[in-house]
């Protein structure tokens, strides 16, 4: 009896529920993943970025009463178009004029905004977007740079305009350079711009695009710098200064940056990454009560899970990458090549032009010196963060680039000595405090070009070579067109020549 009592009273239930009348379908929405692949500016590789499908409602299963049949049926709605969108999972990607490296930057984006698509360039990967100031511009479509959701085979083709000549762009002579010769080579950022401008502000030349750490030769006439296919394998350029045309020197190596050249202009040494951990998955690892909790080192914990019934702790976590970096001698003429006997973390090489034989880079725990002839190496200094070495003209001071804390800053090194100088420093109550970087010497010795954030937007500024009288060297107007940025991977962005 109480079980017909409980199947009576659950029948009555179901049929209440059904005279609520018939409802419109309640959607169910799904979130696109807004989630950035981290990645480094210029030292890691991005995992593939999967293509996600766009969100659509998802009707609920409603109750329909046999007496609503009768009903006239209202008219489908019509769907919402569709857009299709690309999201930056790169660190920064270029805003480009057109589809191409050969297009002016108009900006940088940054990773996790997203652009609504609104043209393709046919044959090629670039895709058309708007900017948050409502202008048309381009974005690389790679996978590593970007992910796209949304049907992109409705986007229409863009026309497309031939890219801008080699030109040059009228700039007033700037009242800061205070009677300062020669010229800037210098890039916007990595992967970005190359351009040549007088000290003065006049002159600019725009020379290339997709550009990584320009190095100009011992007699001014070439620059080397490296290309990346994604964030892959490299490549080795030079671009002559006069006619402005390009010649690959060495290809298919992985991540290569930081050129510099012999004193005979001959070879160039470049850093290429060499082994290492890279990509590091997540790991997950179970230890009983009479166990010893054993982790490898460099890890970050991202679970801890403790069974008190068994005893058993579970931690999960995932390896720092920990990536490997060699330096390898090219022949400019033919791109022959040898790999020179350095540390596991070898980067940032400095050829010093009045002593051949010698190469000064980052190592393991400081700068280190290295005998070209008899393949022996040892410490120049024994501080970690210091970085980026750049011979004077003279060959008796290397500037620096310096880990300070949070933020970078310039030094000088005496070689003879040993003795360190500060040149940079923001004011003790300056919040963030400031950076200040990759320093290139005058042709006389007598000052430095330095790239700083402290006017909050990247800018090239000069100094005397003792630090003192720091002020930029071109208006911030003009500055803020070129869109610099440096992200603090050991950046080459300047070189000052005659």
């Amino acid at each position: 009896m109480k079980t017909r009592f409980w199947i009576f009273i659950l029948a009555l239930t179901l049929l209440a529920a059904c005279e609520v009348g018939n409802h419109a379908p309640t959607p169910t929405i799904v979130p696109l993943n807004r989630s950035a692949t981290p990645q480094s500016q210029i030292n890691a590789a991005a995992p593939t970025a999967t293509r996600l499908p766009y969100p659509s409602p998802t009707p609920t299963r409603t109750p329909l009463m046999i007496s609503d049949l009768s009903l006239p049926l209202s008219a489908p709605s019509t769907p919402t178009p569709r857009l299709a969108q690309a999201e930056v999972i790169a660190g920064s990607l270029h805003i480009r004029q057109g589809p191409g490296v050969d297009y002016p930057s108009l900006g940088v984006a940054l990773a996790g905004e997203t652009f609504e698509i609104v043209g393709t360039a046919p044959g090629s990967h670039w895709l058309q977007i708007i900017t948050p100031s409502g202008e048309t511009g381009w974005i690389s479509g790679r996978p590593a740079y970007t992910r796209i959701s949304g049907p992109l085979g409705d986007v229409p083709a863009a026309q497309v305009s031939p890219p801008p000549s080699d030109s040059v762009s009228p700039v007033s002579p700037s009242a800061s350079a205070g009677g300062l010769k020669g010229k800037l080579v210098f890039m916007t950022g990595s992967g970005g711009d190359l351009y040549l401008i007088n000290v003065d502000g006049t002159g600019l030349h725009r020379l290339a695009g997709g550009v990584i750490d320009p190095a100009v030769s011992p007699d001014g006439n070439q620059v080397a710098f490296t290309r990346w296919d994604g964030v892959e394998l490299g490549t080795l350029f030079t671009l002559n200064l006069n006619d402005h045309g390009e010649r690959a020197v060495l290809g298919e190596t992985l991540q290569a940056k930081s050129p510099t050249w012999s004193p005979d202009g001959q070879e160039i040494i470049v850093s290429f990454q060499h082994g290492g951990l890279r990509d590091p998955q997540r790991e997950c690892r179970s230890f009983g009560p009479d166990e010893r909790v054993r982790l490898p080192e460099n890890i970050r914990i991202l679970k801890t899970r403790f069974d008190p019934t068994t005893g058993v702790l579970s931690i999960c976590f995932i390896r720092l990458e920990d990536l490997q970096w060699s330096l390898r001698r090219v022949n400019v003429a033919t791109g022959k090549f040898e790999d020179l006997p350095v540390d596991l973390y070898s980067y940032n090489p400095a050829w010093d032009r009045h002593n051949p034989w010698r190469v000064v880079y980052d190592g393991n725990k400081g700068l280190m010196q290295l005998d070209l002839t008899s393949g022996k190496q040892w410490p120049l200094t024994a501080d970690l963060r210091d970085t980026g070495p750049v011979f004077s003209p003279d060959g008796q001071t290397l500037a620096l680039t310096y880990k300070q804390h949070d933020h970078w800053e310039v030094y000088t090194l005496d070689l003879a000595t040993g003795g360190r100088q500060r040149l940079t420093k923001p004011p003790l109550l300056a919040d963030p405090q400031y950076s200040s970087a990759s320093p290139a010497w005058s042709p006389d010795g007598q000052h430095l070009a330095f790239v700083t954030n402290r006017t909050g937007q990247w800018e090239i500024w000069v100094m005397n070579a003792d630090g003192s009288d720091q002020r930029p060297l071109f208006s911030g107007e003009v500055q803020a067109s070129w869109g610099l940025v440096y992200w603090g991977m050991n950046e080459r962005m300047l070189n000052w020549i005659e």
